[in-house]
């Protein structure tokens, strides 16, 4: 039982030394305060499992350096993996994406990161963690097991607490994503039926140019000047016309939309 309860204690712990990192690491990217994580408090789980993960299998193997941080490369990838994955099918959305770096496995994970986590371990194997046994183990056993208990009744609270406010988010994600493809398609209805539109003027054009010419035929052939610009005028012609017309709008439309800005 209490191997249990100091698993929770390390688990807890490393996560908050991940979410510590997560913040160091972030907010001297962007020269401000990053506040990083999933859930509401100042940990992140997956560090947690990942750190605890390292130290159980890694342990036995502290005599070598490399299969220390090749293993850690490996178990960190894994877990940041199925994290990103389990997090993308329940959301539908990416919380971290790593496609913008050199040597990524579909945005999830990706070489430098894997890097990071080999080295931080080798801190983990062979300073925190037995840091940690020592310190840990020296706790009385019942603040050892409160401690534990109330460790994971927060997780648990905030998790539930993360996991509903996350979904309210992603669920207001996708109306905005369902209203912007509405709001596509009707421009492209209004593209179409503008098109048609023109398509229409132009055969209306052509049906009265026609008519004109056959009951005006005896004075067009007595005065040949008569109507000649109007009857000559190509489709093309017309349809120019139309599209200046409506760039024009546009433009006066623009032109008023910043003189109500300022």
């Amino acid at each position: 039982m209490m191997a249990l309860t100091d698993h929770i204690w390390y688990f807890f712990i490393y996560s908050i030394i991940g979410y510590l990192c997560e913040i160091l690491y972030c907010s001297i990217g962007t020269r401000r305060f990053v506040n990083r994580g999933f859930l509401h408090g100042p940990y992140i789980p997956v560090y947690g499992f990942g750190g605890l993960s390292t130290a159980l299998l890694l342990s036995s193997a502290a005599s070598n350096a490399v299969i220390v941080f090749i293993g850690a490369m490996v178990i960190a990838s894994v877990i940041e993996y199925i994290t990103g994955y389990l997090l993308e099918r329940l959301f539908r959305i990416r919380l971290w994406d790593y496609r913008g770096r050199k040597l990524h496995v579909r945005g999830r994970i990706c070489l430098l990161n894997s890097i990071l986590f080999g080295l931080l371990s080798l801190l983990v194997v062979y300073v925190i963690h037995p840091f940690l046994q020592e310190t840990v183990s020296n706790f009385p056993e019942r603040l050892r097991s409160s401690g534990a208990s109330v460790m994971l009744l927060t997780l648990g609270v905030d998790t539930t607490a993360s996991i509903l406010s996350m979904a309210a988010f992603t669920d207001r994600l996708q109306r905005i994503k369902r209203l912007r493809a509405m709001l596509e398609s009707r421009m492209d209805l209004l593209s179409q039926g503008r098109q048609r539109l023109v398509d229409a003027l132009d055969a209306e054009v052509a049906r009265v140019i026609q008519q004109v010419r056959r009951s005006g035929s005896r004075i067009i052939d007595a005065f040949p000047g008569i109507g000649s610009e109007e009857l000559d005028m190509p489709l093309k012609v017309i349809r120019d016309m139309i599209e200046k017309r409506r760039k024009r709008r546009r433009s006066t439309d623009r032109h008023d939309d910043v003189r109500s800005d300022q």
